[in-house]
Order: structure tokens, then sequence, then C-alpha cells
């Protein structure tokens, strides 16, 4: 059972964009799922658009109506009947009775939830995008409502859930999304997609979507619906109080398509911006850069938390070689190579202590290097100045 969960919790994506070979240019990082055909043929569309980074949404609709805790049911402690109980007693263990027999009930109507869906890249031509220099890459992403607060605890703890590689949330009151803050690290993005006009009063609290925002969470903005004259009017609007509450910060731009017509070439979505009163300097933002930052803070999304390791400048220049006394205790010496032209020196590996690779190691002896001899010229200019 263990090992089914783990690999459950395995999440699909190896996404860490430091070089310009494995960088993408525009992503969209919401195509609905609906049928496999479907999905094929809309990815498919998206990279002849000039798209190298798609996300295969699975909209849930409210959470409420899916299993969310399969193990935690309620039961009452005894079902016998005693000889002699008080009248009490027994009304208070018939009303137990009825409740579970309602929670059974409920949960038999509900439904699982499903499993990340991934298209077969042997199906899709990328030569367009390798020709570019590009990569293609999709990620999982899945999304649902939230009108609950008691929910939200029960959902991002669901093993499923965790599989995915983008979560992403709908609130539906400001009293849920003050509980989202408290979370911030468990999902990704919060969306005001499907937005219904009752329900967008947490809109307007922008302390509180600050300090998401702050946390890295993204907000997201789907274009199909103001495509569609149904949705126009309330699209626009509800695009236009976010980014005005969050001053075009931490925002993305997305499809939400369903249908190939949905979609739109990065060009026109950035043309589109214009309706929400976005400048043309920040919509390209909104489909590239944000977008990637997103990636990058849903790759380190249930990871380990990272150490930092706090030392004297003393110890410091005593580990960058600067000190007068060079201790050599035999401990393990690596050589680095420095340039082409320059000989390997012998530098001490780190102490355990400090939890980095080699290379981040490096850095840090030379910008210590780099400080000590600012204060030495500081000083000696110090000393000349007074003299």
């Amino acid at each position: 059972m263990s090992e089914n969960k783990t690999s459950i919790r395995k999440k699909h994506m190896e996404f860490t964009p430091m070089v310009p070979e494995t960088t993408f240019q525009y992503a969209d990082l919401s195509i609905k799922h609906i049928d496999a055909e479907n999905t094929l043929a809309m990815v498919r569309r998206a990279i002849r658009m000039g798209y190298d980074a798609v996300a295969i949404n699975i909209d849930l609709g409210d959470i409420s109506d899916y299993y969310t805790e399969l193990d935690m049911l309620w039961t009452p402690g005894s079902q016998n009947n005693v000889d002699g109980e008080p009248p009490k007693k027994k009304k208070k263990k018939q009303q137990r009775k009825d409740e579970l027999a309602d929670g059974i009930a409920g949960i038999l109507k509900k439904k699982l939830i499903p499993p990340p869906h991934y298209v077969d890249v042997s199906q899709l031509n990328t030569s367009e995008l390798e020709k570019r220099g590009k990569v293609f890459r999709q990620f999982s992403r899945i999304t649902f409502t939230a009108n609950e607060q008691v929910v939200i605890n029960k959902v991002f703890i669901h093993p499923t859930i965790l599989s995915y590689d983008i979560v992403a949330v709908r609130p539906g009151e400001p009293s849920v999304l003050d509980t989202l803050s408290r979370k911030t690290e468990l999902f990704d993005i919060i969306t005001i997609d499907h937005l219904e006009e009752e329900r967008r009063k947490w809109l307007s609290v922008s302390k509180v979507m600050d300090r998401i925002r702050n946390d890295g969470v993204f907000y997201e903005i789907a274009y199909a619906e103001s495509l569609m004259p149904a949705t126009r009017k309330n699209t626009l609007f509800n695009g236009r109080v976010l980014i005005r509450s969050l001053k075009s910060k931490n925002i993305i731009f997305s499809s939400g398509a369903e249908t190939m017509l949905d979609l739109r070439s990065p060009v026109d979505v950035m043309n589109m911006s214009l309706l929400w009163g976005v400048a043309n300097n920040e919509a390209r933002k909104m489909i590239s850069g944000f977008p990637k930052n997103l990636l990058l803070q849903a790759e380190c999304r249930g990871t380990g938390n990272g150490d930092v390791c706090s030392m004297k400048l003393s110890d410091a220049e005593k580990l960058a070689g600067n000190g007068e006394e060079e201790e050599q205790d035999g401990a393990s010496e690596e050589k680095v190579v420095v340039g082409k032209e320059e000989e390997a020196e012998k530098v001490k590996a780190p102490p355990i202590e400090v939890r980095m690779n080699h290379s981040q190691y490096q850095a840090l002896l030379q910008a210590t290097k780099n400080a000590n001899d600012m204060m030495k010229k500081i000083k000696a200019s110090k000393a000349a100045s007074s003299s």
C-alpha cells in the first residue's frame, strides 16, 4: 500500500530552466481536458501557434462533490442497546445512526478525483519548435472551486491532488480566500474563470491578495470566456478589478480553451490584453515570464525546505583562504578548474552544516574575497583621507 502511495505522489514535472536550451518562449497553462482526441487536437494547434509549454487542465468544479477523505468516516462508538438506558441516551444513539446513514448516502453519491492526463508526444509534430531551438513541454493541472473552508484542509493532502504538477483554486467567498492565504505552499494558481457575479466579493480584498501574491502564488485570467457574448462583460470586469488590485504583478493569461476555436496565438493574446488595460510591455510577461516563474515555483512545491547556515566573517575568511593561518587537517580536498590557462587549485570542501553544492560553495568563496577586498580599499581610502 505504501509503495502505491509513493508512486502516486511522484510528480511528473522536471523543469529547471537555467540555460537557454531548457527555457521556453510562450506558455498556455490551461487547455481543458474533455476527451483524449479533443485534447490532442488542441495541443497540436497550440504548437502550430507557437506555444512550447502547455498545461492540460482537468476542471472538477465544486470539490465538495468528490471524495476528499476515504478513511476518516465517523462511526458511533457502540450500536448495542443496553437495558435500562435513559430515554435521552437512546435518542442520541438514534440520532447518531441517522447521521451515519445520511453520511454514507452522501459519500456514495460522490465521485473519484481523476488522475492527470498527458498526450502522447510521439503523435505531435515538434519540428518547428526544434528549428527555433525549443523543446516541447506538457504539464498536468487540476482546478476546483472551493466554497467551504473545511473541505480545503482535506483536499490538498489527497494523494491524487499531490500527483498533479499545477494546482489551481477558484475561491467562492472572501472567507475561503483568507484560509488559502495560510496554505500558499500547497497550491500555485488562483483563477477567476467561471467566477459568478455574486461571488466576486473577494476581488476587492487587496490586502489578503497581496499577501498571497507575495508568497509566490499567481492569479489567472482565462481569455476564452471573453470570446463568448454571454460571459464577456463579466470576464472583462473581473479581470480589470484583479489587475488594478495587483498592479499587473503575478498575473498570467491562459486560454481556458475547451475547443480549438478558443485558442489564440501569443501575439493575439498580447493584443487582447489591452481590453483589460494591460500595457504592451507587461503583456509579454503574462504569457512568458510569469508562467516560467510559476512552473519553477510549482516544481519546488512539496520538496523539503532549504537550509541556511550563518557563520562569522573570520570563519568565512578562513574558508576563503584569506587568513594568515591556513589549517590543513587532511580533510577531503577537491580540484577546481578556474580557467584553461590557470592551474587547478585545491580548496577545502564545505563543512556539513553548509547545505550547498560545490559550485554554490565556490561562488560563496568568491563573494567573500570580493567583500574583503572592498573593505581593504575602504580602510585604505579612509586612512589616506585622514592623513
